[in-house]
């Protein structure tokens, strides 16, 4: 598998879209079941749409968790830039 090249802002774009696709997912709701739920078909809907709804909520949770797997290390990304920026301008202000 090839090298992936990217950057803060893409993994912070990652997360943000990541976050908004989970709550997209957990808002949706499936129709309520007949309420005649002696038939087999009735309680075969209510199973399906049990299903879904389960379906969805583990969706939602991989979402939310792949925005996390992305914003945590764009955070520490960031942090290490900046510290290696600074080390580096303290490199050339050295005076022997």
């Amino acid at each position: 598998m090839g090298l992936i090249q990217t950057d803060v802002a893409g993994l912070l774009a990652l997360a943000a879209h990541c976050e908004a696709q989970a709550g997209r997912i957990a808002a949706i709701s499936t129709a309520s079941a007949a309420t005649d739920g002696f038939q087999p078909s009735a309680l075969a809907v209510q199973a399906a749409h049990a299903e879904v709804a389960a379906a969805g909520t583990r969706l939602a949770a991989r979402m939310t968790a792949t925005a996390v797997a992305a914003s945590t290390p764009a955070g520490n990304y960031g942090a290490s830039d900046t510290t290696n920026a600074a080390e580096i301008t303290a490199v050339g202000t050295v005076v022997v």
